[in-house]
């Protein structure tokens, strides 16, 4: 049996069977529904799968005709999905691997939408990559526009339904992959990938109103901050340190530079392996 939960704890749910497949799925929408550089989810029979608390909190937004995303109402962490959700169908459940409490068994095997990937995070495995889907019948090729090119060292970023918006005004002093289990279920992806700025250089320009935040009780600092629509990680403010942290999902252009390492590795998933020769540090970075 695997079981998953969101941040907060109130999602939870369990599979009680084999999980038979797992993909890295590099889609605009994925980028910004996880504020991450990539998603991966794993495919099980939805007569395997229930809730086991929570159910009631899941917010459900349309991303593209036909196509539900989920996520809770409270954390904003991205929950389990199923083909005709909304009509309690019998397919298959699709699980973001980053809220994962147990090891599935299996791996990732391919990327998806692999042209799509973000530009400051490149593929740096040997899996296949795929332009699309691997299978062209599971759906259509829906996606957003590249990222374009910052003006004038401003980068803009929004939430996938675009009802929020900023800017990032500040030169980004520091960008990190972080593996903690924290900003795993906080994104429900392998890691985030989180840049940091003073304060005041990051600028909402539309919707700040309508940021939700949820702190960890148990965190000094670990607070996610999320759109109560579509679920996007959205940047926030730590009065405290006098920084803004960013998820690099987020952003609608090419911020011209990617992470400088990994950090808390020593907590990574075990279902992922860490590509690429970027510095890895066990704990916080050096």
């Amino acid at each position: 049996m695997v079981t998953g939960k969101c941040l907060c704890g109130t999602l939870q749910w369990q599979v009680t069977g084999a999980i038979s497949q797992m993909t890295h799925c590099h889609c605009s929408m994925c980028q910004k529904a996880h504020g991450a550089p990539f998603a991966t989810y794993a495919e099980a029979p939805s007569k395997l799968f229930s809730w086991t608390a929570g159910e009631e909190a899941i917010t459900i937004y349309e991303s593209s005709p036909g196509f539900e995303r989920a996520f809770c109402r409270y954390c904003g962490s991205v929950a389990p999905i199923m083909d005709n959700m909304s009509e309690g169908g019998q397919g298959d459940v699709f699980l973001p691997a980053g809220c994962l409490l147990e090891d599935p068994g299996v791996r990732a095997h391919t990327h998806i939408f692999a042209d799509s990937h973000a530009p400051w995070h490149p593929i740096e495995d040997d899996l296949p990559q795929h332009i699309g889907y691997e299978h062209p019948e599971d759906g259509p090729t829906i996606d957003r526009p590249k990222p374009g090119q910052s003006c004038n060292g401003v980068l803009n970023g929004s939430c996938l339904c675009g009802e929020i918006a900023y800017e990032v005004r500040s030169p980004i002093m520091a960008v990190h992959n972080c593996h903690c289990s924290r900003c795993r279920r906080a994104r429900a992806a392998a890691h985030t990938t989180n840049g940091f700025t003073e304060i005041n250089g990051v600028v909402f320009t539309r919707g700040e109103d309508k940021l939700v935040t949820y702190k960890l009780p148990e965190a000094r600092f670990f607070t996610q901050v999320f759109c109560p629509r579509c679920g996007s990680g959205m940047p926030r403010k730590d009065p405290e340190r006098e920084i803004a942290i960013i998820p690099f999902g987020s952003l609608d252009v090419d911020p011209g530079r990617g992470a400088d390492d990994h950090i808390f590795t020593a907590s990574k998933a075990p279902w992922y392996e860490i590509p690429g020769d970027l510095p890895q540090f066990e704990g916080g970075p050096n």
